[in-house]
């Protein structure tokens, strides 16, 4: 899977391991929980809510992390804040 943003890519065998290169590139991004990529997951959301309509940045906790972590990069993908490539 590969994502786009800034002109860096980010690659990983899952959706989950491209949004935890994601979080470790974010330098204004502090979290170091267990659950790190659900803790960035909501950070990022909430900083790019005057983007998204609110209905975009509620997290459930029903489904899996791979299936959370696609999501976040599809929403990215479709209102233009990255590129999923593959």
């Amino acid at each position: 899977m590969i994502f786009r943003f800034q002109n860096k890519e980010y690659r990983g065998a899952t959706a989950v391991e491209v949004v935890n290169k994601i979080a470790c590139d974010s330098a204004d991004f502090t979290g170091k929980s267990v659950n790190q990529q659900r803790e960035f997951l909501r950070w990022s959301l909430d900083k790019m809510s005057n983007r998204l309509p609110p209905r975009e940045l509620a997290l459930s906790e029903r489904v899996s992390d791979e299936v959370q972590a696609r999501g976040y990069l599809s929403l990215r993908h479709d209102y233009g804040i990255g590129e999923l490539v593959e």
